[in-house]
């Protein structure tokens, strides 16, 4: 998702600063130690060391042109700067406006440019987006990279930033290695598109997808704005998109396996790579691994790391000038504690883009929040916890323990092999809703000791010291199923002394992508098998007084799809085992960077429902074949005027999530976008709805694009298709 704080990933804000972009001449700021010191980071648009560019056209080779903003420090055609490329298909006039409107001033005032562009066929660019990160949008991202290159107000130094999307196409640039492409800071994105992109995570389908589809929809299918590109054209390419567009619900659920789809866009050879990466990351966010993946498959390339506690976020930026009352999503850095970013990442690009010893890459190179309790559970006060840092990553220091899955509990020698059932239930993972956390609190990891009910469960003895944990426990599990098709889901908690149940990790497996994710095969019903799950990233204290909590299940609703049938597993004792990543107990150095507590406490935001496991979900019918139905956002969007362009703009997401407790092909799951654009008497709104469906075989997908100008309808289409499951 984007920043929005009561959104899905990457929905598109209907806020906006509502201050004009004007084009000023002054002198460039140049004194590199008074840039380090400054804390006025809140930038207006009239300040007289930037120039702001409201529209650029860039060129493509085909003849379309790419719409872009440029923030750029005044006098750069004197003395040219280093560039940052901002790529995205998130409509920068509008859409994404109140962002760039703090993120451009900023850079541009200490020095670097900003070029913010969206991507061919979405916002004001010309031309059609079919699908994620296709060739043309690729091809497009490295014309621009060399255009910048060669303009007057560039040294010839370019960098990539981004959150999400952003990050994607600025990984995906760095590995085709451009000349000029020095480096990236990479938010909230991965490298490898299969592994925990929105669409699968570990061979499983992810609701996430559904939702992800429909505001694709909703988002690249928006009109082009008519003062931008013409009261005579804007109805053309606006119909040129409409035509162009695909049924993504269905096409992505076709590629169930690790194909040729999600291989384009991940990163094969990280030997590919030769500019330096910043990565940041938040550990309730689903790419909180690429990080570590990335500094450990590639040791030797310049990298950087920084993973706080937050969602899908950037780690803070300023609240915009003149800003009364509690953050604006745009400070994000959610759930706290947030960080003052803007001056971290000028001090990056300096270094990389302008030749600057300002000493970024002779500190630890790998820094993140260490928690000591669950998020959620404090919020809106900070999360609780403290920064450490690791000179390189992976790290010499953390020292691998294995805890084995005992008849009596966790232990750290091996017990006796037995034989545990565990029969499916399709409640388990209500406490873990979603794997893309948002701004929303409700997409928040819950108290899991509803959940561990359902599942196997094995507890360790007391801790009598504090434990610490920073990487990613691996899980080694012995198991057999009773049918082909079958998943598990493994939880490491902290069991308080309350008995509360803090999650702490946790992995994903479709057991028929035991061997690899590309050829998967069936489980052989009573065969035991050895499998291999990594837990996602953690840096976590246990408390003395808890213990350690692995619980098991096969089930992960409403977060992944149901296996095609109800079934047992059997997780054979004493040959299961986490392996934990400890550090060693220290006091760490404090961080080069300025910590901003409680920003959401001091606004008066309600608490998360973090002891509440079915906060917005109904219950209804008898006992034994009660449906659950969880429901989330609205169909209505909320429209508010970007004052600086004369334009309202309006986003609405909707979701239903629906099973009954004895039936997996009883589930449903059902996403909604609305979107809306208007200034006068010009109004668009674009309406795109899915439905999903299931029998043993078969997905049944459902899926409609509508458009209206006015209130009358210019483009319907709908689609229909039976999928088979590819042992899913």
């Amino acid at each position: 998702m984007n920043d929005r704080n009561d959104a899905t990933r990457r929905t598109v804000l209907g806020l906006a600063a509502g201050v004009a972009a004007t084009t000023v001449a002054g002198p460039a700021r140049s004194d590199p130690a008074a840039d380090a010191a400054r804390t006025d980071w809140a930038v207006a648009l009239d300040d007289p060391a930037i120039r702001a560019m409201e529209t650029v056209w860039i060129p493509m080779a085909d003849g379309t042109r790419l719409a872009a903003r440029l923030f750029l420090p005044a006098g750069a055609e004197a003395r040219p700067v280093g560039a940052v490329l901002e790529y995205l298909p998130y409509r920068l006039r509008d859409g994404y406006r109140y962002r760039d409107d703090i993120a451009g001033p900023a850079l541009a005032r200490a020095g670097i440019a900003l070029v913010r562009v969206d991507i061919r066929g979405t916002g004001d660019s010309e031309g059609i987006i079919i699908d994620e990160y296709m060739p043309a949008e690729q091809g497009d991202a490295l014309t621009v990279l060399a255009w910048i290159a060669r303009q007057p107000w560039c040294n010839g130094q370019v960098g990539m930033r981004g959150i999400s999307y952003g990050s994607f196409d600025g990984l995906q640039a760095a590995a085709k290695n451009p000349p000029m492409l020095r480096a990236i800071v990479s938010t909230c994105g991965t490298d490898q598109r299969y592994l925990d992109d929105i669409h699968y995570r570990g061979g499983c389908l992810l609701q996430a997808q559904i939702d992800w589809a429909m505001e694709w929809q909703a988002v690249m299918r928006s009109p082009p704005d008519p003062t931008v590109v013409g009261a005579d054209r804007w109805r053309a390419l606006w119909r040129q998109r409409l035509e162009a567009a695909r049924a993504v619900t269905i096409d992505w659920t076709r590629h169930q396996r690790l194909d040729d789809k999600w291989q384009y866009g991940s990163i094969a050879d990280y030997r590919s790579v030769h500019c330096a990466v910043f990565h940041v990351g938040g550990m309730l966010d689903c790419y909180v691994d690429a990080p570590v993946r990335m500094m450990e498959g590639a040791p030797t390339l310049p990298q950087k790391a920084l993973i706080g506690p937050w969602t899908h976020k950037w780690p803070g930026y300023p609240d915009p000038p003149g800003h009364r009352g509690p953050p604006t999503p745009a400070a994000n850095g959610v759930p706290g504690p947030g960080l003052d970013w803007l001056p971290v990442e000028a001090r990056w690009w300096r270094h990389w883009l302008a030749g600057e010893a300002n000493g970024i890459m002779d500190e630890p190179r790998f820094w993140a929040f260490r928690q000591r309790l669950a998020a959620g559970a404090v919020f809106p006060r900070d999360a609780m916890g403290e920064w450490i840092s690791e000179d390189k990553w992976p790290s010499a220091g953390i020292e691998r323990q294995a805890w084995f899955l005992n008849p009596d509990g966790l232990g750290r020698a091996a017990g006796a092999r037995v034989l545990r059932e565990h029969r499916t239930d399709l409640l388990v993972g209500f406490a873990t809703p979603t794997t893309y956390s948002s701004g929303d609190t409700t997409s928040w990891w819950r108290e899991q000791s509803g959940d561990d009910a359902g599942c196997l469960t094995f507890d360790s003895a007391v801790l009598d010291a504090p434990l610490d944990l920073m990487g990613r426990p691996v899980f080694r599990i012995r198991v057999r199923a009773d049918r082909p098709v079958a998943k598990l889901f493994v939880r490491l908690t902290e069991l308080a002394p309350d008995g509360r149940s803090h999650l702490v990790s946790h992995a994903v497996l479709n057991l028929t992508h035991r061997d690899g994710h590309v050829t998967p095969s069936p489980l052989v019903p009573g065969h035991d098998y050895d499998v291999t799950m990594d837990g996602l990233f953690t840096c976590h204290r246990f408390a003395p007084g808890s213990r350690l909590r692995v619980a098991v299940s096969e089930n992960w609703w409403p977060v992944t799809w149901p296996s095609p049938g109800l079934g047992s597993l059997h997780i054979t004792t004493g040959a299961s085992s986490v392996d934990l990543p400890v550090r060693p107990v220290r006091d760490d150095i404090s961080p080069p960077f300025t910590v901003w507590a409680d920003r959401y406490a001091q606004s008066g935001l309600p608490p998360a429902p973090y002891g509440d496991r079915l906060a917005n979900v109904t219950v209804s019918g008898p006992a034994g074949q009660r449906v659950f139905s969880l429901n989330t956002g609205t169909n209505t969007p909320d429209p508010h005027l970007v004052e600086a362009i004369g334009m309202t703009i309006g986003y609405a997401y909707r979701a239903r999530r629906t099973i009954r407790e004895d039936d997996p092909n009883s589930a449903e799951m059902e996403a909604e976008a609305n979107a809306i654009h208007q200034r006068g008497d010009w109004k668009t709104r674009l309406r795109a709805w899915s439905l999903m469906r299931s029998t043993a075989t078969h997905f049944h997908c459902r899926e409609t694009l509508e458009a209206w100008e006015g209130d009358r309808l210019v483009f319907s289409r709908t689609w229909e298709q039976r999928i088979p499951r590819d042992l899913v």
